[in-house]
């Protein structure tokens, strides 16, 4: 009788060492567990629910303002981080650096308000950091970047045991899930064997989804964007939320073009009481469209997939270092119609 025990073996393709070394990345910190996102963690209270991860990037422009020595914001997670200006310097991403913006579809108060200057990283500057990072990563080797992403996703994948919920589009607007990238045989067969996927081969090019396609791991995401860009990521089997952009000129027509091609709707409103939402909310915009939706508390957990197409789903406004709770970008909890970016929105009680 043989009683020797196989232990499998990973082995991590050397340019992907390379980049995890380049940047202090590692598989099991590239994409954030439940254990440190209190957004996240609320799915674990569902059973039916499976586990998450979440990708955390710096939002917008802000890379290009941490890097800037001459930057004198007072709150500690919009400031200058040395460390990242290093790194830039270092791997010469001042050009790339000078077009890049990880939120194409926000707005002035969005930008302001982002959840990603609020909680810990107003505390620890070590949390700025870890994102900025992430975000040069991404930018200076976004191939092997995509690739890092597919072996933290395994390796998530394997800790839930086998079942898991992913979110790309943490704290900004990346495209990463259109990147396409190629596996050779050797590494699909030891993704496989050490965490226990069921990855085909191709000898073409392909996207994070497709790579995944065959396994209980689910992609769903919140954006602002336009019609065309949220149906290019459906495309893609990604479950999606669109967000109102109250304080975009396109605001009323955007959010009832997403409800009317399906998609639910996420909405932040600047709640007077957390739990009590309104039952129902009518957006009507400037060229006379109008809809009726029904409202679900979206701070009960964070997995969109469980919540049904065509709903508003109200998330509780929260006030980020430097940001303005009573912007453009917030619904007010009252009654009454509310004038936004090309139209009314009324929320019904």
């Amino acid at each position: 009788m043989n009683n020797l025990t196989t232990y499998r073996r990973l082995t991590i393709p050397n340019d992907i060492k390379q980049l995890f070394n380049d940047y202090s990345l590692s598989i099991s910190g590239l994409m954030t567990g439940a254990a440190s996102n209190a957004k996240i963690s609320k799915n674990l209270k569902f059973d039916n629910i499976p586990p998450a991860v979440i990708l955390h990037h710096l939002p917008d422009k802000q890379i290009s303002e941490v890097i800037n020595k001459d930057n004198a914001a007072e709150s500690i997670n919009r400031r200058y981080v040395e460390q990242l200006a290093e790194l830039s310097k270092k791997f010469n991403l001042s050009e790339k650096l000078k077009t890049y913006t990880g939120c194409a579809y926000s707005s002035s108060g969005c930008r302001r308000s982002c959840l990603v200057y609020s909680g810990r990283s107003n505390i620890f500057k070590a949390v700025q950091y870890a994102r900025g990072r992430r975000t040069l990563a991404a930018i200076d080797r976004p191939a092997e970047y995509v690739r890092a992403l597919i072996y933290s996703i395994s390796h998530h994948y394997k800790k839930a045991g086998g079942a898991l919920s992913v979110r790309l589009k943490g704290t900004d607007e990346n495209n990463l899930h259109f990147k396409k990238v190629s596996l050779s045989i050797n590494e699909i067969n030891n993704i496989n064997s050490y965490y226990g996927l069921n990855i085909n081969y191709s000898d073409k090019p392909r996207v994070i989804s497709e790579i995944f396609k065959n396994d209980s791991i689910i992609f769903y995401e919140y954006s602002k964007a336009p019609l065309t860009y949220l149906k290019r990521l459906t495309a893609l089997n990604i479950d999606i939320t669109a967000s109102l952009v109250a304080d975009r000129i396109t605001g009323a027509a955007d959010a009832i073009t997403a409800i009317n091609a399906g998609y639910r709707l996420a909405v932040p409103i600047a709640l007077n009481k957390a739990g009590r939402i309104p039952r129902r909310l009518i957006i009507s915009d400037n060229t006379g469209r109008r809809v009726s939706i029904k409202c679900y508390n979206g701070d009960l957990f964070d997995y969109r997939p469980a919540n049904k197409k065509q709903c508003a789903v109200i998330l509780k406004a929260k006030k980020s270092a430097g940001g303005d709770i009573l912007s453009a970008f917030f619904i007010a909890d009252k009654l009454g119609p509310q004038i936004i970016g090309g139209g009314i929105i009324e929320l019904i009680y």
